[in-house]
């Protein structure tokens, strides 16, 4: 998602922050990162997790890594960068400028770059459907709201969707059609715990009527600035992007910030870089997981920050099987919640199928296992505490009659004694 403009145009005149990698909160891995290929570029995160980048001159395609692929396209002239989404057909990218508030579609196969629309200011952009994408754009200048525009990539057709108080903002849809939104104050800095968190419904995006803040679901309030949107595309959760900044406008607060669809606050991911944060995704893998702590993997959370695109993965506690001599064994689990709790299954390992499915226990939980449902077992009605750690052990004997024959899984639980995940497998 796209960066806040402002902001960007503030850290051009700033020191670039010292390389500091997240130290993101348990449940959550950070990648090593790599340096932006190009400086202060804002990106969209293509599904094969390659990126397509523009500086405000050039637009370019790298690799995952960082490594150079293409040039798609080179303008004249220099621009002040604007909205940026990749298109789900993987053909091609739209990219705003906000200099003069230009639209572009540019293909993917560097055959050029089509004039599509004027939208001043154009900020953020998300597509709906291959080739309809929605843009919020101040269209109007500065102090007078913002728009959110429904455009044809193909055609250039444009449709006012929306006419909202405050700057633009950032734009996230959720897989089933409901649009994110994240309002400004006209204020700059704005002051801390000023910004909220909007959704307008599928339904009422579908309608003909023009939509106004009225018509939005108060999400969240009491966030800092909100730069950038991503939602989980299975469970629905949200995360946003936000700084807050001083009188010098320089970055005295940042977070990356996990929110559920209905509103709730989780948590925050990871903070206090005091850089900029912003061009937040999220990649859908191979893996079975979604984007919340302590689960397999799946999804992937990529952003900017101090000059660098960082990504975040979920981090599954680990299990092991420990052979203390004679009969005594002890089941171990690593990365759990710290202070939370295990709940220990177990089940006849000639049963488990190798890949894991899931089951939906409560309304908000998933359980990933390689068992049956029906042929998991819990070990009594207590819960095994995990330590300032997360980890948890059970100790049990062994005379030899259960060797090969039992596999182990824990089902952790935070401090409330709410699921939030699962261990691997051990085999006994």
């Amino acid at each position: 998602m796209k960066r806040l403009l402002l902001a960007a145009l503030v850290a051009l005149t700033l020191p670039l922050a010292a390389a500091a990698q997240d130290s993101p909160a348990p449940g959550f891995t950070a990648d090593a990162g790599i340096v932006n290929p190009m400086s202060w570029s804002t990106f969209a995160t293509l599904a094969d997790g390659t990126r397509v980048h523009f500086d405000g001159n050039a637009v370019v395609h790298y690799g995952a890594d960082g490594t150079f692929l293409n040039t798609l396209h080179t303008f004249t002239e220099f621009f002040f960068t604007g909205a940026i989404a990749a298109d789900p057909d993987g053909g091609s990218v739209l990219v705003g400028e906000s200099t003069n508030g230009d639209m572009y579609r540019v293909e993917m196969d560097g055959s050029g770059a089509t004039f599509l629309a004027n939208l001043a200011y154009n900020y953020d952009a998300v597509y709906e459907s291959a080739g309809v994408a929605l843009v919020s754009a101040a269209t109007c200048g500065f102090g007078c709201g913002n728009d959110i525009v429904r455009l044809n990539t193909q055609t250039g057709a444009t449709t006012v969707v929306a006419q909202v108080s405050g700057p633009s903002g950032p734009v996230a849809l959720a897989a089933n059609g409901d649009l994110y939104y994240g309002p400004a104050i006209d204020t700059f800095p704005a002051p801390s715990g000023s910004a909220e968190l909007w959704m307008f419904s599928a339904s009422s995006l579908a309608g003909s009527a023009i939509l106004t803040d009225a018509d939005a679901t108060l999400l969240t309030a009491g966030l800092d600035s909100v730069a950038s949107i991503a939602v989980d595309p299975y469970f629905g959760d949200i995360v946003v992007a936000t700084n807050t900044y001083d009188a010098s406008f320089a970055v005295v607060a940042d977070a990356l910030t996990l929110i559920r669809s209905d509103g709730e606050v989780k948590g925050v991911i990871a903070e206090g870089l005091s850089s900029y944060r912003g061009n937040i995704d999220i990649v859908q893998g191979a893996g079975i997981g979604h984007f919340r702590a302590f689960q397999p993997e799946g999804m992937t959370l990529t952003y900017s920050v101090a000059g660098r695109i960082e990504s975040i993965q979920p981090k599954r506690p680990t299990s092991t099987v420990t052979h203390y001599g004679g009969s005594f064994y002890s089941f171990e689990v690593e990365g759990g919640q710290p202070n939370g709790a295990m709940l220990l299954t177990y089940g006849n390992s000639a049963l488990h199928q190798g890949a894991e499915s899931s089951y939906q226990l409560s309304f908000d939980f998933l359980l990933h296992t390689g068992l049956p449902i029906n042929a998991t077992r819990r070990v009594g009605q207590f819960y095994l505490p995990c330590d300032s750690q997360g980890n948890a052990s059970f100790p049990f004997w062994n005379n030899g009659n259960l060797t090969g024959t039992v596999v182990f899984q824990g089902i952790m639980t935070d401090a409330a004694g709410d699921f939030v995940g699962s261990s691997a497998a051990a085999f006994n």
